[in-house]
């Protein structure tokens, strides 16, 4: 388990403030920021290289005050795969590991024992990672610490690797806690999710309540939702609206039905957001495009023309003009898009459901 409660600590002018997250044992926590907010001071304070200056730090229900990086039984892989270039490569993976059986069958398992009779100062960037990762595994350490680990491995490696390392995390008992930029990776990985910025902790969490319940518009913007939407918020009458049905804990926990107009535009949703201005979160995938009115469940229902289609790969981006000067995003299947026969110019509905909307 990682536990931190407001812990601080300073590297030249840049300083972590006030950090607070819990990653439960044998739970895989993934951190996310932009460059410079302090990940990898983050996972070095963890890991006893960087002091702490203030707040608390327990690994494994252990108080880390004073006790140096040694004695942490916390592994660290960073970005470039640092290896001891004056040892083999079977001696680097196998390097403080108590047991030589598992150190090779750690580096079975995420392709490391290939590289073998391969000389250190040969191996290419991905090939680097593969031991690094191999070697923070053969330890069994209870904590280990992950700095954009897969970041050199080509996509069909990269996917097969943090398969392996996140099912030997929980074969293992091992709390993990990897810095990552690929949102996609976060989603896959990570039991709970830590956004940090300018050293601050901004929100923390399961991944999927971040990317769908952000506490902020800055938050819902770096996380990618592209239609993020200022505006003033109105609570309605006390009496439920046929739209919102499937609603009922939400209604039963004090949320109430809410008109959320932007300009000439108006949304319905579901929510707890004071009256005033605010701000609605809709993901692109929430979204549905058509090209004749839905008789559906989706209360938000817009007529529109297309003002952009871009395709990239399986999924495809669609912008549609709507009233009141509003542009709203939607994400399809490109199969979906070109059956749709989708061009800039199309005249089409763009719909979503009040519980896709979401007020901070």
């Amino acid at each position: 388990m990682i536990e931190a409660e407001g812990i601080a600590a300073r590297v030249g002018d840049f300083e972590l403030r006030d950090v607070s997250f819990v990653v439960p044992e044998g739970k895989y926590g993934v951190v996310i920021g932009a460059a410079g907010s302090g990940k990898t001071t983050l996972l070095e304070t963890i890991a006893g290289i960087i002091p702490l200056t203030g707040g608390s730090l327990r690994l494994g229900g252990r108080d880390m005050d004073g006790v140096p990086a040694e004695q942490r039984n916390a592994g660290i892989v960073y970005q470039h795969g640092y290896l001891f270039p004056h040892l083999s490569v079977a001696e680097n993976v196998r390097y403080g590991a108590a047991d030589v059986a598992l150190a090779d069958a750690m580096a079975e398992r995420v392709g490391a024992s290939e590289l073998y009779a391969r000389p250190v100062r040969g191996l290419s960037g991905g090939e680097r990672q593969l031991v690094a990762i191999a070697r923070a595994l053969a330890p069994r350490p209870k904590i280990l610490l992950l700095d954009e680990p897969f970041s050199a491995l080509d996509p069909r490696r990269r996917t097969m690797v943090r398969r392996e390392v996140r099912s030997v995390a929980r074969e293992l008992g091992v709390t993990v806690l990897q810095v990552t930029h690929d949102f996609t990776e976060a989603g896959l990985l990570g039991d709970v999710a830590i956004l940090i910025d300018q050293g601050r902790v901004l929100q923390s969490g399961p991944p999927e309540r971040l990317f769908r319940e952000p506490a902020s518009p800055y938050i819902a913007e770096f996380l990618g939702a592209e239609n993020v939407f200022a505006g003033e918020v109105r609570r309605l009458a006390e009496a439920s609206p046929d739209w919102v049905d499937g609603a009922t804990e939400l209604l039963a926990r004090g949320h109430r039905a809410i008109e959320f107009r932007m300009g000439g535009l108006a949304l319905y949703t579901v929510g707890d957001a004071p009256e005033g201005p605010g701000h609605a979160v809709i993901r692109a995938e929430e979204v549905l495009i058509s090209t004749e009115a839905q008789s559906s469940s989706a209360r938000n229902q817009f007529r529109g023309v297309v003002a952009e289609v871009a395709t990239t790969g399986a999924l495809t981006r669609v912008t549609v003009d709507v009233a009141g000067g509003a542009s709203l995003v939607a994400a399809l299947t490109t199969r979906s898009a070109q059956e749709l026969v989708l061009r800039e110019g199309s005249e089409v509905w763009a719909s979503f459901k009040a519980m896709a909307v979401h007020l901070c």
